[in-house]
């Protein structure tokens, strides 16, 4: 990944975190049960590993010349992140409801879209502090 590329997915990955944090004061302050921190956590974790799964498929999709191999992959990838998510989701529902709220879980996965609407403004936030250094 080049430089540009791996500030992207640092840029996107803050605004995952940040979201998440968000989200746990929101829940301190309505709902502060355990479960719903886990749900949340996880979420997280879920959100970064499908957003570094994106990443390392269009990484590896644009040094690729095929563009049916380049569309294969990418199909693939997508119902891999999917089936795992879905996978996760109901192994919480069915093993684990009262240690992860599953409503929490998709709320921190959602971080994935809030880290994509983030990246901008951290951007420029960044690139304000390298200019004035």
């Amino acid at each position: 990944m080049g430089k540009e590329t791996k500030n992207l997915v640092l840029e996107v990955s803050s605004g995952i975190v940040i979201f998440t944090v968000a989200a746990m004061l929101v829940a301190l302050i309505v709902y502060p049960k355990p479960s719903v921190f886990a749900g949340l956590l996880l979420g997280m974790v879920l959100a970064l590993a499908m957003f570094f799964s994106m990443a390392e498929v269009l990484d590896r999709s644009m040094k690729t010349e095929d563009s049916k191999t380049v569309q294969k992959r990418t199909v693939i990838s997508s119902v891999i992140r999917y089936v795992v998510l879905f996978a996760v989701l109901v192994i919480v529902v069915v093993w684990f409801p009262d240690q992860v709220n599953a409503v929490a879980l998709v709320i921190g996965v959602l971080g994935l879209k809030a880290g994509a609407y983030l990246q901008p403004v951290i951007h420029r936030i960044v690139s304000r502090g390298k200019k004035g250094e």
